[in-house]
């Protein structure tokens, strides 16, 4: 195969923006996109070497399989090894178990795997697992052991039918992607199905080039690259991904592949030497830069300084070239024989993999992280453990009418309509995972005895294609407009609110170490309104404000003799003064809309140096959600306010069993 030095210059344009991306400098809102981009070109060329292997009548399966062990598993076996002992130092003990499980997965190119089953509202920050880019690995991999296959299975058809048959591929791909974005938000990012689409638009450009050659077209390649950078600045957090949103990055890489050459200024510019040499370490630099901004941020209480971590990105670079010289170069190139280089595969995989497992049960980490800790904090850990090990979601329901609905396809219909006729209207709970939190805390502090849970981990209505304002909830309600008597929404204050710049956030806008400077977020604000003014048309609706969530990390906790931590703990001002004025401008807002508000700050009065922890008890789970103890202390405080927006009971109802 003929060397492509664009092909070098798009790889630094992938890893490039995914490093800054991670680094969290916020400009590269969309730098997650070089990953697809790693994706297309993967496919161009593991399929232009299958095809003119066949071609040449010399390809071996055997062959392809041991060039990718050695292309990929020596660095990354490095970078691997030298993350664990950082991680048993840095970590908490149910971090570094997940983080010991992932060592295990990752050396078995199962991680994706892994990282979905993690994955969730509630799972622990994704920022600080030193292995989460992995993932892509592990894709990839699956990829290339399907992929050969399947090729020399349709190949002996005909070109055509292959084309026809993986066109076929592509596109169910593509649609399941697009389909699953709002729905199984984890599966769709992490798995293999929804991602085989962009490895198959490189494997497409491939087939073409061989039947068609390849010429240069500047207006072709020109747009490739722009959809590339437009997706890096354009793209963010909020953006449904893998989707058709992809098919930007996704269609450039591909437009770059099949148009840009020497005679076009996007070759030209790709093949710069800079680029080029980037691009070639760009394997190393991916694998460098995660572990690097994990430990970092395992190392800081709050939000690394965006010096360091410009730092450890320049390092990443540093590191890279290193491995890629040392490691990489003679791996590749060492003349081993093809059995040993896959028996070498083989038992490298399991060394890693029994270490991994060995030390994901291994009690050694926890004892020598307990030992760290002042006597007077040790049940502290356990209690923090104990909350990140909870299923955050599994609900107890206190009685036959006071139940959490997780269908709304009219499974329960039946069973409202009963406890309606024994108990008057429901009072419901709807919302996200606050509103969870609600839900639980009502179930142990209030008496209604129709107590309808209708929280979704992230219903956020002010995002578009959110379940709560786009699937069953709204029928739910309209089904039972007349056994509802009282809907009270509670949501996450800090989706409501922007950074100093405007860039939507999400609760690392409090996490960080820097000046707090956010802002009121009026277009969330008010698309948020739009739906519960739908809402509040089939049933009434009231708000229970934001609360002020504290944010502060497990390791600031237990850096704190927790004796003390009612003298040392502090909200930033700026932290309660925005919730201030979200209350206020929330409070006037649902006012002129016909909507019920009811202010959280006075009804939860919190107090961080009260409200967070002490010596007996932990009363968040994280840095803004209730543990079981919190919904008993937060529960007295709010179900007097909530029980009160329902109308009078009836009076057989009163007295109904």
């Amino acid at each position: 195969m003929k060397y492509r030095p664009e092909i070098d210059g798009l790889r630094s344009v992938a890893v490039l923006p995914v490093i800054l991306f991670h680094a969290g400098l916020g400009v590269f809102s969309g730098g997650y996109v070089g990953v697809d981009i790693f994706f297309v070109i993967s496919g161009y060329l593991i399929t232009t070497i299958i095809l003119g292997q066949i071609a040449g009548g010399g390809f071996s399966l055997l062959d392809f399989y041991a060039r990718r062990s050695r292309r990929i598993l020596p660095a990354l076996f490095l970078v691997m090894a030298c993350t664990i002992p950082p991680a048993f130092l840095l970590m908490l003990p149910s971090q570094f178990k997940d983080f010991s499980q992932s060592v295990a997965a990752v050396s078995i190119f199962s991680s994706n795997i892994l990282f979905w089953l993690e994955s969730g509202y509630f799972a622990a920050a994704a920022e600080l697992k030193p292995l989460l880019h992995t993932w892509s690995l592990a894709v990839e991999e699956q990829y290339y052991v399907l992929f050969p296959l399947l090729l020399l299975g349709l190949w002996r058809l005909g070109a055509r039918p292959a084309l026809m048959v993986l066109g076929a591929i592509f596109a169910t791909s593509l649609i399941a992607s697009q389909f699953l974005a709002t729905r199984t938000p984890g599966a769709n990012f992490f798995l293999l199905p929804s991602r085989a689409w962009e490895l198959l638009a490189g494997s497409l450009c491939a087939i073409w080039i061989m039947r068609r050659g390849r010429s240069g077209n500047t207006a072709a390649s020109t747009l490739g690259l722009g959809l590339i950078v437009a997706s890096i600045f354009l793209y963010d957090a909020n953006t449904p991904f893998p989707s058709l949103y992809a098919l930007a990055p996704v269609g450039g890489a591909a437009l770059i592949i099949l148009f840009a050459d020497g005679h076009t200024p996007v070759g030209r510019l790709l093949s710069m030497r800079a680029l080029v040499f980037i691009g070639m370490i760009s394997y190393s630099a991916y694998l460098w830069h995660q572990p690097l901004f994990a430990f970092a941020r395992l190392a800081h209480a709050h939000k690394p300084p965006m010096a360091l971590m410009m730092g450890l990105a320049a390092g990443s670079i540093g590191l890279a070239f290193l491995s890629w010289k040392y490691v990489e170069q003679p791996a590749r190139h060492y003349p081993w024989p093809i059995r040993r280089v896959l028996g070498a595969t083989v038992a490298g995989s399991v060394l890693i993999a029994s270490v991994g497992l060995g030390l994901s049960y291994s009690g050694a980490q926890g004892a020598y992280f307990t030992a760290s800790l002042p006597p007077q904090n040790r049940p502290l850990l356990g209690r923090i453990t104990q909350m990140a090990e909870m299923d955050h979601f599994a609900t107890d329901n206190s009685g036959p009418c006071r139940f959490f609905v997780a269908d709304y396809a009219g499974a329960v219909d039946a069973r409202v309509e009963e406890c309606f006729a024994r108990h008057g209207p429901a009072l419901a709970i709807l919302g996200d995972s606050h509103a969870l939190d609600a839900w639980k805390a009502m179930e142990v502090a209030s008496d209604t005895r129709f107590l309808l849970g209708l929280p979704q981990q992230e219903c956020r209505p002010h995002i578009a294609g959110t379940d709560c304002a786009t699937t069953g909830l709204p029928r739910f309600l309209e089904r039972h407009a007349g056994q509802i008597g009282s809907a009270v929404y509670v949501q996450a204050g800090f989706w409501l609110l922007t950074d100093k710049d405007g860039q939507r956030q999400d609760r690392r806008l409090f996490t960080d170490n820097g000046d707090l400077d956010p802002r009121l977020y009026d277009a969330a604000i008010d698309r948020t309104f739009a739906v519960l003014k739908e809402w509040n048309a089939i049933v009434p609706v009231t708000w229970f404000g934001p609360m002020i969530e504290p944010h502060v990390s497990s390791e600031a906790m237990l850096s704190i003799a927790c004796d003390r931590a009612p003298d040392l703990l502090e909200l930033r001002p700026a932290h309660q003064e925005i919730f201030e004025q979200l209350e206020d401008r929330l409070a006037a807002q649902a006012a002129d809309n016909g909507i019920g508000y009811i202010r959280a700050l006075p009804v939860l009065n919190f107090y961080i140096g009260r409200d967070l922890y002490d010596c007996d008890h932990l009363y968040w789970s994280d840095g803004d959600h209730w543990s079981p103890d919190g919904e008993a202390h937060f529960g007295a405080r709010m179900a007097p306010a909530i029980d009160a927006t329902m109308p009078p009971i009836r009076e057989e109802a009163r007295h109904a069993p």
